[in-house]
């Protein structure tokens, strides 16, 4: 009887010990994810979609998805202040590289990367575009934004409304500011349609021509330089009169210095305008404002004569993902990232958002097809704002874009402006 009690008391503690490891390999984790997107987005809801189906083959992995908006570090790092767990961070890469990977608080991806992708075929780092894995490393190389969305700069406008009335894309400056002459007096629309309320879409002038002046990297060099001689070079008070020639001859929509954002971009939309300087997420803003018979077309920012920089130097900016070093889910956030960066589930986003992707293998969407084929053949990629925010970020916030918007504006003249860029880089330098 004893030996038998024993027998069912070792056959008792057995299946316990079963139970108790079957849970913990069963066991419910969860990420905590914040996104920049608002929920209403098309971009959310690809996002949506990626959670339902990851849940269908990993159910015991929750995420938590919160949909923030574009101030989703600030709030994020709020929250954390206050005691509240984010693993997973969803924000532009230049951003997340400011705020997380040089304050040394982001999870390095590399050991991963080398790894294979979700579906098993090849390093997962070799399933994005070149150079877009490593854009926002840090200076020793290491990779903690893992991208998805790919973004560029350039001009756009209805190829309708430009047919109807014989209006070709320019390729030099030249032709650029003949065009928006012919536009501007021999019709009743504006040229140009701008947001001059948003500083960093006044600043997209500024570091293209900058680029097409000087070449990539001029903007950075200078912000760089601790002596502040390097603003000195003419090219950078060129850029400036040329900003202000725009409005000095009336081709920037008139009362646009007034303007809230979105109320510039509008006036694309309506047909009241002949194109506008933006990212390629615009067609996807202006998705529901245009008409039917809108049909979307974009140019590369012509080349100026002169100068370094070729129409074939495109922008590549990128949204990505990074993780917090403190989190207690780092291998399931990987696995969710390497799910989420799939060509199917890419495709998913790009589809419903209109977006390009940093994902090998994805298409690009019908509206963004002129600057889809110009990255294709690109033969040099700068970061956008020139690499300086991402760079040094509070020098970007509070000294360019501070006194860029003041000489955009009109509200200091060009030598101004050079003085003040000259001197607060010297009293940045000094502080650091």
């Amino acid at each position: 009887m004893k030996k038998l009690f024993f027998w069912l008391v070792i056959v008792a503690l057995t299946v316990s010990a079963t139970l108790v490891v079957g849970a913990a390999i069963g066991e419910t984790k969860t990420i905590v994810f914040w996104s920049m997107y608002n929920e209403q987005e098309p971009a959310a809801s690809a996002i949506k979609t990626w959670i339902k189906e990851y849940k269908k083959i990993k159910p015991e992995i929750n995420i938590d998805v919160t949909f923030a908006g574009r101030e989703v570090v600030t709030k994020v790092m709020a929250a954390r202040g206050g005691g509240v767990v984010v693993d997973l961070l969803g924000m532009e890469g230049f951003v997340l590289r400011a705020s997380l990977v040089l304050e040394g608080i982001s999870l390095v991806m590399d050991e991963a990367l080398d790894k294979p992708g979700f579906e098993g075929e090849g390093l997962w780092r070799d399933s994005f575009l070149p150079g877009t894995v490593e854009q926002y490393a840090t200076d020793d190389g290491k990779v903690s934004i893992i991208p998805f969305n790919l973004h560029s700069n350039g001009f756009f406008y209805d190829k309708k409304l430009w047919q109807d009335n014989g209006w070709a894309v320019p390729k030099t400056w030249d032709e650029f500011l003949a065009l928006c002459e012919t536009i501007k007096t021999t019709s009743d629309i504006a040229p140009i349609a701008h947001d001059c309320g948003l500083d960093f879409y006044n600043d997209m002038w500024n570091y293209q021509i900058m680029e097409r002046l000087k070449g990539p990297g001029a903007l950075l060099s200078a912000a760089e330089d601790k002596t502040g001689e390097s603003w000195g070079d003419p090219a950078f008070k060129k850029a400036i009169e040329i900003e202000q020639e725009l409005f000095d001859k009336g081709y920037i929509i008139e009362g646009c210095k007034g303007f809230t954002w979105p109320a510039g971009q509008g006036f694309l939309a309506s047909g009241e305008a002949a194109m506008n300087l933006n990212g390629t997420w615009l067609p996807n803003e202006l998705r529901n404002q245009v008409s039917e018979d809108f049909e979307w077309g974009s140019f590369p920012f012509p080349e100026i004569a002169g100068g370094v920089g070729k129409i074939s130097d495109m922008e590549s900016s990128l949204n990505g993902f990074a993780a917090f070093n403190d989190t207690k889910v780092g291998p399931e956030i990987v696995d969710f990232l390497k799910f989420c960066t799939t060509v199917d589930n890419q495709q998913i986003f790009v589809d419903g958002s209109w977006n390009m992707s940093a994902v090998l293998g994805t298409d690009v969407p019908t509206a963004l097809e002129g600057l889809g084929q110009a990255l294709e053949e690109a033969e040099v990629l700068f970061d956008r704002h020139d690499g300086l925010a991402a760079a040094y970020p509070e020098y970007y916030k509070n000294i360019y874009l501070k006194n860029h918007d003041l000489a955009f504006l009109g509200e200091i003249t060009p030598d101004e402006y050079i003085k003040l860029m000259k001197e607060e880089t010297i009293r940045y330098w000094e502080k650091q």
